[in-house]
């Protein structure tokens, strides 16, 4: 193409809108496309530079190298106007590029950063040039020259592809071999748990995991036939009794094992990392007789309680002495709790709520009131003095009440102290009348008799003689000195007294003063202090006449009188004066002195008195002058 017409092509141009035919049109609009095309890529390329990490590879919809040849060369110079020269310089370039980007992903190889940064920074100054040279005038349109790319560039682009599709191939290859592995190991361990409990599963603390249903069985239960029953006392080490010694086995209940043995076993690689805890009932069978035998035979301890009390201190002042229960146990309390437990599946007693320890029946806590009493009431001690009788013929002694005693019997009341009447009552019937009392019905003494030797002498139906307390008049002398708190040494208060051996009449006796009658040998000894003061012989009542027979039994003189006058014959059929009259009974049977030819032998066979003890003038004189009221007359047979 001349230069003249390159410069009527740019008048035509200029100044003439110049009419192209489609054909014209259509590769004018081909060349604007592909000068945006270029910008765009070319920015694409100018990023990758800058972040210089790797190789970029430029995507591009070029068509393949083959078809290149096709293409016009690049000494051909496009005629264009000054739009169609930089819209062919840009079609241009980014054709180059397509090109250039095909030849490397078809070749696969790995091109260098550097070689592709250095033909872009090529193709940028080519395309500057371009655009300085634009020419003012219209040219006819051409086809855009083909670039043809460096021959290293190429190689090495075309060599990356390849090396990538065969490390895809690696990894696809690597990644099916290990999602083998696993589905086979899966599918192992489906296979193996299939009829087992899964890891890391335990029942009562028992790992069971990897075991079948008979081995997780076999393995809880030999844990629990080891258990026994297990006893906590209040003190000391637990004590064991084994299953075994008492007939014990144990199995678990009905599908205890059912709700581990439901875990979801698709599910079984989890539980490696996992622990499931369950808890399997256990069901006992054992000889309930043979356990209660075994708790009753074990010696559980062999200290007994102790009650606490209230003790006199140095200083006279008091305290309390707590209890000690000890550590004896009541096994039948202990047995019939251990069943209960045992059959509510526990098998670990704790004795002390059992509440089978003995206890001491009284308290520390229960003595606070009491000792409150003593410190109020002080020392109060009271002495019943029995000694001041007639030793022979009567018990004689002394009963102490003290502290302990008087303090079961009081109460305090706004600070008035209160006596147990019946309490007290009780302590003087049986410490003081039912063991010194002797004028008691069917009462019988031992005596020795002067001629017979010892003897048991019953009082007799109209026996006289004896001790008798009056127990109410006692009881009520006894709460007045306790409410006073008096210490004191008194007798009783008597209903009938006895012979006392500091008589009345001011007569001191030393003791054994008595008269002794024995019918049988129909004779008389008055025994003063344990010496005998006179003797004599005597007629008793007619003996073959019942109804004036002397009867035996212990009496007393009762009264002295002289003279007096003996029956009446309104009553007895007789009247008869005596000189000295001593009465033993109070049916009318005393010692008197009456004149007769004889005295003793056999004279009250046939021809006795009509009870009475008939006496020589003399002696009767001589016992009247000693004798003291409630002197003992002891009538033996």
């Amino acid at each position: 193409m001349n230069k003249s017409a390159s410069n009527y092509d740019d008048n035509f141009s200029a100044k003439e809108p110049m009419h192209l035919t489609k054909e014209e049109m259509r590769k004018k609009i081909k060349a604007s496309l592909a000068a945006k095309t270029y910008q765009q890529e070319e920015h694409n390329v100018l990023e990758n530079e800058e972040a210089a990490v790797k190789p970029t590879h430029i995507s591009s919809h070029s068509e393949p190298p083959s078809k290149k040849a096709q293409n016009p060369t690049s000494n051909q110079a496009p005629a264009v106007n000054s739009k169609g020269a930089a819209a062919y310089s840009r079609s241009s370039k980014v054709r180059q590029i397509r090109e250039a980007v095909a030849s490397h992903r078809n070749d696969g190889a790995n091109t260098p950063y550097a070689s592709v940064k250095e033909n872009t920074q090529q193709q940028k100054n080519d395309t500057v040039r371009q655009s300085s040279k634009k020419q003012s005038s219209v040219a006819t349109a051409v086809k855009p020259t083909a670039v043809t790319m460096p021959h290293s560039f190429v190689n090495h682009a075309s060599a990356i592809p390849q090396n990538k599709k065969k490390v895809t191939r690696v990894w696809i290859i690597l990644g099916i071999v290990i999602a083998a592995i696993l589905m086979l190991t899966y599918l192992s361990g489906i296979l193996i748990f299939h009829s087992k409990f899964l890891p890391n599963t335990y029942v009562n603390n028992i790992n069971i995991g990897g075991m079948t249903m008979e081995e997780a069985d076999k393995a809880v239960l030999s844990n629990a036939n080891e258990m026994g029953v297990t006893f906590i006392p209040k003190s000391g080490d637990p004590i064991v009794f084994k299953g075994s010694s008492f007939g014990c086995t144990i199995a678990l209940a009905d599908n205890a094992l059912e709700e581990p043995a439901s875990e979801n076993h698709a599910l079984w690689f989890f539980k490696f990392f996992s622990k499931s805890e369950y808890t399997a009932k256990y069901e006992d069978s054992y000889s309930e007789d043979a356990l209660s035998s075994l708790i009753a035979a074990y010696d559980w301890g062999n200290i007994p309680p102790t009650d606490a009390k209230v003790i006199e201190n140095e200083d006279g002042s008091f305290s309390i002495q707590p209890e000690d229960d000890g550590n004896m146990v009541d096994t039948k309390v202990l047995s019939d709790y251990t069943i209960a437990q045992m059959r509510e599946g526990n098998n670990t007693i704790q004795m002390a709520d059992s509440n089978c320890y003995k206890k001491a029946a009284v308290t520390a806590k229960s003595l606070e009131g009491q000792l409150a009493l003593y410190n109020q009431i002080g020392a109060v001690e009271i002495t019943y003095d029995m000694t001041d009788r007639e030793e022979i013929l009567d018990p004689v002694g002394t009963e102490r009440l003290d502290h302990t005693t008087i303090v079961e019997w009081i109460s305090t009341d706004s600070g008035q102290i209160t006596v147990n009447r019946d309490k007290a009552t009780e302590w003087v019937q049986k410490n003081i009348a039912d063991k010194y009392d002797t004028l008691v019905t069917g009462y019988t003494r031992t005596f020795q008799s002067t001629m017979d030797g010892k003897i048991e002498l019953p009082i007799g139906e109209d026996g006289i003689y004896g001790w008798k307390t009056n127990v109410s008049a006692t009881v009520d002398n006894l709460i007045d000195y306790i409410q006073n708190g008096e210490s004191v040494t008194v007798e009783p208060i008597y209903k009938v007294e006895g012979f006392r051996m500091n008589s009345n009449s001011g007569v001191t006796y030393t003791g054994n003063t008595y008269i002794e009658i024995d019918i049988c040998n129909q004779k008389l000894w008055y025994y003063v202090n344990g010496e005998l003061y006179l003797e004599s012989d005597v007629v008793t009542g007619t003996q073959t006449d019942p109804s004036r027979a002397t009867p035996p039994g212990a009496y007393k003189v009762w009264s002295r009188e002289s003279p007096r006058k003996l029956g009446t014959y309104e009553v007895q059929g007789y009247e008869t004066w005596v000189n000295y009259w001593m009465p033993v009974t109070y049916t009318g049977i005393g010692l008197h002195d009456l004149s007769r030819s004889a005295y003793g032998g056999d004279i009250y066979m046939t021809n006795g008195s009509h009870g009475c003890i008939n006496l020589p003038l003399d002696i009767a004189k001589q016992i009247y002058d000693k004798v003291t009221i409630n002197t003992p007359v002891l009538i033996i047979p």
